[in-house]
Parts: structure tokens; C-alpha cells; sequence
């Protein structure tokens, strides 16, 4: 919304400013309120009422920071618009990776019953899925001839107090299935147990129940599944792009929305080696724990993983700016000073951003207020390109580099005339100089009116590789000097003049440029003017060939 702001003030306040002329030692006032408003008197903001108080100019001397960036502010205007600072720090975050993921039941924690032996189902005890257990809980009795004989022969050996039979016989139970409460039961009575218990080796939920009272079961039959959730997992799927930036280090959040439970430093028990083919996702499982049993399998969880932690500089991620050159902040230089410093931006975490370069650690930017700064010193940025626009093509200072520069295209002009005057074709290589001259000349005259000029005049001398007849270059050499016309005219006539150039119009309105002397038409043989440079007056019109 700021941003919207900034654009509704942009246009008035630049229309105010473009009404008087730019004095950097007059002083402005403005409403803080509604900082569209600019005055050249102090007074009250006609909208709201409230005094104005002035915006200072920037200061000529050699303080840090003065350049055409820096803008100063009333200490008064800071502290009304409210704007805060901070310093550049260091803060420890690294990549930032998003995901999602699944709750799972951990299967690690599943146990499975299964039989050694046949036998019939004497008594179920845990008679549905989704009952609890606990560890030692009898499940069901089973009845098996195999176990009755099992236990006569354990309760022969103890009789006959063979210690290697009993150790043998023990042993044939145990690997029977039987529990050692119900071999101690065995060995105290001295009578074997016609249905022999069956005991969950840890607590749990039945997941999976197969039997019923009755059911006979073979070896290797499963009579049901026990599963633990005292910790689950997380399935992930992560993007392949981002596989490689995860390792088991990496800091893992994870929050559940259905439960508004937040996780810190989840583990990672495993990444997946393979990517699959058809989401180029690859599986990523944390261990979660889940000691009372409030996270169930299903359900839904959002997954920060953070990654290349290390100390980075940063900024609060508000305080960034942003326009069609790029990201920059806005530096407190010192009280009142401020200066719109361009940076390069890192990764982002948690509302913070690491700066690469353009800020060092310890330097105050603003964080808050900064839209107002901003918009202000693009007013001025605007202004000073408008006043450059508005400038006229006489009062354009050139360098002598970019004097020659602009030489170079004029001279594509007087080589084209002299072609067709001797009714030849033009070499477009002897021309690239005058393209390659506009090229170069083009961004220093950015923003002026020469600007338009020197564009026309490169895209008229790029590409002749197309004119294959004399009509094709008289038309090139048309358009040429209609470009080139404002600045022969009006910015350098005399200097023209004084080279010995001379200007010529036609009948049908065509011009040229030539050395002075004999006038030479290039279009036809018609008659034509010389039009004398400096002066808008033609001197008179000429025969061909007088």
C-alpha cells in the first residue's frame, strides 16, 4: 500500500516542483502529514491544519556521503514522520526451504504376532482393532498340540532333574512362541497349560487384527499388528532443486495447523537416494515425538528446513527497497542525512535478509518511513531529468570525445551524398563508424533531447546491408538528415558553418548536407535551396548545377 502511496504523491509534487524554478538554497516546506504538499512559505497544511516545517536542501560541502543521492531532512520532519533505524547486524540463518509433509506412523515401532506353531484360538482377550496395550498384556490363548508336547517333555526333564535336558526342552518352548512367565507357570505346577498365552512385547494400539475365538492358525501366520506412537514420522517431499542443500545437520521446524503445535529441531531420519520420475520430488522423513499421543498419522504439517547456517549481515526485509534497477536501502549517513544505497540481497529467513554487498556492519538504515525518503529523492532524480529534457539543443554541453562522436554520424551523412551525387552505391562498411559512433554517444546523452537523435540516427545507419539501390540510400540519406536537421540547425550551426559545411532543401522538402560550394541534389535533378546555417532565412534559390 505504501508503495501505492508513494506513486499518488509522485505526480502532484512533481507538477509543484516543474511551476518554480529549482533553487538548492530555498527553502520548501511540506505537511508531514501529507508530504504531496510543498510550499515555498511557511504556514498550515491547507488539508489537515497542521504546521508546515521545512526540507532542507543538500548542503555543498564535503561531508560523508554528499553526492547527488544524498537527502537532507529537518530533524523536525524526521521525528513527525515517525521514521525508524536500525543497524546493519549479523545474524546466524542460512537457505530456507518450504515444504509440506504427512504424518505417519513410525514403522519402526511396529510389532508384529505372528505363530510358530498351529494351533486354535482358546480365548481372545484384545478383541479389536484400535484397542490399547500395554507391554506384558495377554493377547489371546492359543491351544496346540506341538506346545502341549512341548511343555511334557520341559515337565519329564524337570522330574528327572537333567539339567541338559531341561536347558534343551526350555529352550524348544522358547523358540515355540512361549513366554517365559508362562514357562515359570509351566515349571512351578509341574502341569502343562492346554492354552498357552500369548503377551504383547511392547505397548501400543492394535493396528491390525487377522483373528478371531476359534481361528486356527498356521506357522508364520500373523494374528495381529501392534503399533507404538510414542514418536512418528513426517514424510516429506522435497524439491529436486533443493535435495542437495539438505543434509541430516539441517535445522528442521515443523508446524501442524490442525493442532497450532509447533516443533523446533525436528531430526532427520532419513533422505532419499532417488528422486521419483514422475514428481522429481524426493522423500525426506523426520522423527517427531509423540509421547501423548495428540499427533496422529494423516494429518497435515507445514516444514521450514534451514540449511548453510552461518552468520550472515541483514536487514530487516521491510527496510528493501525496489524499483527497475534493483534492490536498495535507504542509509542514515549521519542525523538528518540520508542516502539510497544500492545492495545486493541473499537469502531471506524469518523477516531478515542477508545484504552481500553495499552495506557494512553497523551502518543505520531505515526501516520504517523509508517510502517517504524515497519518493522524495525520486522527486528530485525526476527533476533533474525533466530539467535536462526540458533543456534545448543549444544549451547542450558536449565533451570533445562525444563532439567527435557526434561527428562521426554527421560525416555518414556527407559520405552517403557524395555517393549518390557521383551516382554510386554507398559501402555500408564505410558507414559502420557512424553506427558504432552513435552506439557509444547514445547513454551519455541519455535524458536530453539529443537523446532522440542520436537513437534515430542508429537505427537508420544499422542494418544497410538492405539497400541494394540508389532509391533505398536516397531514402536512408532523406531520413538521415531529417534526424540529424534539429541539431545542425539549432545547436551548431555556426560551428557547421565554419567547418565549411552547407545546408540544401529541395522542392520536395528533402535535405542534405554538403561541403560548401557548388550545390550537388542527390535526389533528382531538380531545383533546390540553400538553407544558410545560422540564419533561418534561405539565401535563394538555386538552378541545378548553378
Amino acid at each position: 500500500m505504501n508503495r501505492c502511496i508513494v506513486s499518488i504523491f509522485l505526480f502532484p509534487l512533481l507538477l509543484v516542483l516543474l511551476l518554480v524554478p529549482l533553487q538548492a538554497e530555498d527553502t520548501k516546506y511540506t505537511c508531514p502529514m501529507h508530504p504531496h504538499y510543498i510550499s515555498d512559505t511557511p504556514g498550515s497544511c491547507p488539508i489537515c491544519g497542521m504546521d508546515l516545517v521545512p526540507i532542507q536542501a543538500g548542503s555543498n560541502n564535503k561531508t560523508p556521503g554528499n553526492d547527488e543521492t544524498v537527502l537532507q531532512l529537518s530533524s523536525r520532519l524526521v521525528q513527525t514522520t515517525g521514521f525508524r533505524t536500525e543497524p546493519a547486524e549479523m545474524a546466524s540463518f542460512g537457505r530456507l526451504i518450504r515444504s509440506f509433509g504427512e504424518v505417519v506412523a513410525n514403522k519402526r515401532l511396529q510389532t508384529e504376532i505372528s505363530l510358530r506353531t498351529a494351533g486354535w484360538v482358546e480365548e481372545l482377550i484384545v478383541d479389536a482393532p484400535g484397542d490399547k496395550v500395554r507391554a506384558g498384556d495377554i493377547l489371546f490363548r492359543l491351544y496346540s498340540p506341538d506346545l502341549v508336547s512341548a511343555q511334557q517333555d520341559y515337565i519329564s526333564a524337570l522330574q528327572r532333574n537333567n539339567q541338559e535336558r531341561i536347558d534343551i526342552t526350555r529352550s524348544r518352548l522358547a523358540s515355540l512362541g512361549v513366554h517365559d512367565s508362562a514357562i515359570k507357570a509351566v515349571a512351578e505346577k509341574r502341569k502343562p497349560l492346554r492354552a498357552v498365552p500369548y503377551y504383547a512385547p511392547r505397548g501400543g494400539r492394535v493396528e491390525s487384527l487377522t483373528i478371531r475365538k476359534g481361528s486356527y492358525l498356521r506357522p508364520g501366520d500373523m494374528a495381529m499388528l501392534i503399533q507404538d506412537y510414542d514418536t512418528v514420522w513426517v514424510n516429506v517431499s522435497l524439491a529436486e532443486q533443493d535435495i542437495s542443500f539438505v543434509t541430516t545437520n539441517s535445522k528442521v521446524n515443523v508446524t501442524l495447523p490442525s493442532l497450532g503445535l509447533h516443533i523446533d529441531a525436528v531430526p532427520i531420519d532419513y533422505i532419499s537416494p532417488t528422486v521419483d520420475p514422475k514428481t522429481r520430488t524426493a522423500e525426506l522423513r523426520l522423527l517427531v515425538e509423540n509421547s501423548n499421543g495428540s499427533i496422529r498419522p494423516g494429518a497435515y504439517a507445514d516444514v521450514e528446513i534451514s540449511t548453510d547456517i552461518r552468520p550472515r549481515l541483514s536487514i530487516p526485509y521491510e527496510s528493501v527497497l525496489q524499483n527497475k534497477e534493483g534492490n536498495y536501502v535507504i542509509v542514515e549517513l549521519i542525523k538528518g542525512e540520508f542516502q539510497a544505497r544500492s545492495v545486493v540481497l541473499g537469502m531471506k529467513n524469518k523477516g531478515r535478509i542477508e545484504v552481500q554487498t553495499g552495506l557494512k556492519e553497523g551502518e543505520t538504515i531505515v526501516t520504517s518511513g523509508q517510502f517517504l525518503i524515497d519518493s522524495e529523492s525520486s522527486l528530485r532524480e525526476s527533476f533533474h531529468k525533466m530539467q535536462k529534457m526540458a533543456a534545448s539543443l543549444s544549451e547542450i554541453k558536449l565533451s570533445n570525445e562525444q563532439m567527435v562522436l557526434m561527428n562521426h554520424i554527421v560525416e555518414a551523412g556527407l559520405y552517403i551524398h557524395e555517393k549518390l551525387a557521383a551516382k554510386e552505391l554507398p559501402s555500408p562498411e564505410t558507414l559502420s563508424a557512424g553506427a558504432h559512433a552513435a552506439t557509444k554517444l547514445l547513454p551519455e546523452v541519455e535524458g536530453t533531447r539529443l537523446a532522440y537523435i542520436v537513437k534515430d540516427t542508429e537505427k537508420l545507419l544499422s542494418n544497410l546491408e538492405e539497400k541494394i539501390t540508389l532509391s533505398h540510400w536516397r531514402a536512408l540519406l532523406a531520413q538521415l538528415n531529417d534526424a540529424l536537421l534539429p541539431w545542425i540547425t539549432q545547436a551548431k550551426p555556426e560551428y557547421y558553418r565554419e567547418l565549411g559545411l552547407a545546408l540544401y532543401k529541395n522542392d520536395s522538402g528533402e535535405y542534405w548536407l554538403q561541403f560548401a560550394g557548388d550545390g550537388h541534389n542527390p535526389y533528382s535533378d531538380g531545383t533546390f535551396t540553400e538553407v544558410v546555417l545560422g540564419n533561418p532565412q534561405p539565401a535563394g534559390e538555386v538552378q541545378d548545377g548553378q
